[in-house]
């Protein structure tokens, strides 16, 4: 997981699933800047914007899948 000032994300490899959670209220230029991350970093991916709590409940999820 890596995290920004205004964003964090968690990357799921099998499923080829970027699960990401707007960290601010002020969502001015986030989405522009997410979405460009997101397309040079991970085309390869989809992306799913969450609330916190179900971004903490994939991870905890995926977790407990890996041995």
């Amino acid at each position: 997981m890596a995290s920004s000032s205004s964003w964090e994300f968690y990357k799921e490899e099998k499923t080829k699933i970027l699960w990401v959670h707007v960290c601010t209220q002020d969502l001015t230029g986030v989405a522009v800047s997410i979405n460009k991350w997101w397309k040079t970093r991970y085309p390869e991916f989809r992306i799913r914007i969450v609330s916190k709590k179900e971004f903490e409940h994939i991870k905890k999820q995926v977790q407990q899948q890996q041995p």
